[in-house]
């Protein structure tokens, strides 16, 4: 039996649509040829929690935790039972297609189902980029060994194991710090969140700190109609503006009604293809500003129409598309209703190069027709998922830039630009919100002119400017810092390993970053704007003191980078496995000991593990009582100081049935610390150590 594995159902009834399906099981699909489908939910599988390797809480001098043999269990919800279902039908088949969705994260949920499972046999990979009948034939036809996306999957692991050392490792470590400061709560740290909480807090800092700068310009009026605007010499500006009035007031009284001559006069024609189809992060920035849509809103409106067979994959970083889907441009076009003009089907934008094409292509529509009922988010998407694709068979917008620079006697020079549109093309359907280059120049009059040409300034008056802040982040402003973290890194050393296409998460983790962030109550949204919270800024405020890399988009940038590497077999998973361990023992350490905060706590000597840092506490019935992060002891206060040890955790510490310690025992060859005897409550006597809890 050959059994396929697809990541979600959706998906395994496509496929067995064209396998041909000839009955249906409790979570597998019967098909013809021998062939029985069966799907995932996701992830059905997580990691466990540090809990796990240590056999309860975990205690400060635990951490960090690195386990030697990581741990995988079913996630809540009906994982369980599908894993049952999917080892069952292990047991029948002789051949496996993983059909996880064409992605690093696709490829690890299908193959860590069937290494916890066990499987050991035969395994194809079906790579599918959409859901529509043909790509799926075709895929169907060109499954290749499962072996072959080894590196991908071992990229996608690496990712998994790293964020998990990272995260849970950190994040108890400065809970556990603030803890022992009388801070109650947990806090959460991400190898990902935590720097995209950065760029939040940066922006609202920058906002905060602005004050508004009056600057100056000079706009002269030549006879002609020519409009013009002083080039202020460079030092007369601080931080590239005029904000010396009097020096405007000058000029502007010095160059009225005095003649000019065209120094230089030049003039080019240009052109500006449509942009490239969209790729996820750039559809999520578009419908961010058109239709006011999350970035988490924006793929599930996406992910929508791809289940639906409208369109191609939607979590992909690669604009370019194979040339051979170019031939079906007509009945994508028919399809999707455009009847307007200045469409030529046989034209080549540049996005057609095959050769450019990735794992992945940019996301277009399939030209399959489709009976369903769309939510309105995801018919608000497919509108600009169509123009896009519409724009790419239309002519460039052609255009002619002018450039005069006017020299007066006085020295003064000013400069008039224009630019003249030729031919709109494809910027006269829809709206585009592509401002990537935007256009510096002055819409109006400016003729050709010679060179020694004389021109009078008929008036000329000085402009009041403001300087104005930046804008606060919304999701597709903050999606689109993610996405090209090299713009916002000021380190130049960093920088320069910066690649162009760094970037922190991605395609398809950006979005649940985010609203990571606001469900921990780190960020926040405001109509369309996104702000950190008071809680999201003093964790960055306090990882900044003590472990600054860990809050530095550019350090997690190269993370991805060297992630990429591994799904490229430029690097191995070993390597980088081993700088990440490394990384996370320090980092611990310091969000363990450092002082994050300036409160002044008086600490006493913990009697149990012989730490400095035991804290004076107050129970709630309102008892002090002493308690010891370090080792977890919890003591009576006696004078202020600690008293006898209570027999378990802190919590104990209300208890009425609290036993002290007795006598010192032996030194515990584990916790490297003297023991106590103690006795249980029947009475028995027993020797625990206070610095790693063992007991005999």
């Amino acid at each position: 039996m050959r059994l396929i594995i697809a990541e979600k159902p959706s998906v395994a009834k496509a496929i067995a649509g064209m396998v041909g399906k000839s009955g249906k099981g409790e979570g597998y699909i019967e098909c013809s040829n021998n062939t029985v489908i069966t799907w995932c939910y996701g992830h059905l599988l997580t990691l466990v929690p540090p809990e796990e390797y240590v056999g309860g809480k975990v205690q400060s001098w635990q951490i960090p935790i690195i386990p030697q043999n990581w741990k995988l269990s079913p996630r809540q919800g009906n994982s369980a039972k599908q894993i049952r279902t999917i080892r069952e039908l292990l047991a029948k088949a002789s051949e496996v297609v993983h059909a996880g969705d064409a992605d690093r994260e696709g490829q690890l949920l299908v193959d860590e189902v069937l290494g916890y499972l066990g499987w050991r046999g035969k395994t194809s990979r079906l790579w599918l980029s959409s859901l529509d009948d043909e790509s799926i034939r075709r895929a169907l036809a060109t499954i290749k060994p499962n072996s072959v996306l080894r590196p991908v999957y071992e990229s996608a692991l690496a990712r998994q194991y790293t964020d998990w050392l990272a995260g849970m490792n950190e994040s108890i470590a400065i809970s556990r710090n603030l803890q022992a400061l009388g801070i109650p709560g947990s806090w959460s740290v991400g190898r990902v969140q935590t720097p995209a909480l950065a760029l939040l807090v940066d922006r609202h800092q920058a906002i905060s700190d602005f004050r508004k700068q009056e600057h100056y310009q000079v706009a002269a009026t030549l006879d002609g109609g020519i409009k013009a605007q002083w080039q202020i010499p460079e030092d007369l500006l601080v931080d590239g503006i005029l904000i010396d009035r009097h020096e405007a007031d000058i000029v502007a009284g010095r160059v009225t009604g005095q003649p000019c001559q065209v120094e230089k006069f030049s003039s080019k024609t240009g052109s500006k293809a449509a942009p490239l189809p969209f790729v996820l992060s750039s559809l999520q920035k578009a419908a961010s500003s058109r239709y006011g849509l999350s970035a988490a809103q924006t793929l599930e409106a996406a992910q929508e129409l791809y289940e639906a067979k409208l369109t191609t994959y939607p979590r992909t970083d690669c604009p370019y598309l194979p040339i051979e889907l170019h031939g079906n441009a007509g009945n994508v076009l028919d399809v999707i209703g455009f009847d307007g003009d200045g469409v030529n089907i046989n034209q080549k934008h540049a996005a057609w190069d095959t050769g450019k094409v990735e794992a992945h292509h940019g996301i277009i529509p399939t030209g399959q027709k489709t009976g369903i009922t769309l939510s309105q988010n995801a018919h608000s998407v497919f509108s600009l998922i169509c123009e896009s694709y519409i724009r790419l068979f239309m002519l460039p917008e052609s255009f002619e830039t002018r450039e005069a620079i006017f020299l007066f006697q006085s020295g003064d020079r000013f400069r008039a630009t224009t630019r003249i549109v030729m031919e709109q093309g494809w910027t006269r359907y829809g709206k585009h919100e592509d401002d990537s280059e935007s256009e510096s120049v002055q819409h109006g009059e400016l003729p050709v002119l010679p060179a020694g040409e004389t021109r009078r300034c008929i008036s000329a008056e000085v402009l009041i400017k403001q300087t104005t802040p930046a804008k606060p982040y919304t999701d597709g402003t903050l999606i689109t810092a993610m996405t090209s973290i090299h713009k916002l890194v000021a380190d130049p050393e960093l920088k320069k390993r910066l690649r162009e296409t760094s970037g922190l998460g991605t395609e398809a983790t950006r979005a649940s970053i985010i609203e990571t962030l606001v469900k921990r109550d780190y960020a926040k949204r405001i109509k369309k704007e996104i702000h950190p919270t008071q809680r999201g800024i003093d964790l960055i405020g306090m990882v900044r003191r003590v472990a600054p890399e860990i809050a530095n988009p550019g350090t997690t940038a190269l993370q991805e980078d060297s992630l990429a590497d591994i799904a490229a077999s430029r690097i191995t998973m070993a390597d980088f496995m081993a700088g990440q361990i490394q990384t996370v023992q320090r980092l611990t350490g310091a969000l363990l000991k450092g002082k994050l905060v300036d409160t002044v706590i008086p600490y006493s000597e913990c009697p149990a593990c012989g730490g400095v840092r035991c804290l004076k506490l107050t129970s709630k019935s309102g008892k002090l009582y002493h308690r010891c992060p370090d080792c977890n002891a919890a003591f009576a206060d006696k004078d202020g100081k600690p008293g006898n040890q209570f027999e378990s955790s802190a919590s104990d510490a209300e208890s009425k049935s609290d036993q002290p310690a007795t006598d010192p025992g032996p030194h515990c060859p584990t916790g490297k610390k003297d023991t106590r005897r103690k006795v249980t409550k029947t009475g028995k006597p027993y020797y625990r150590c206070g610095g790693c809890g063992s007991a005999w």
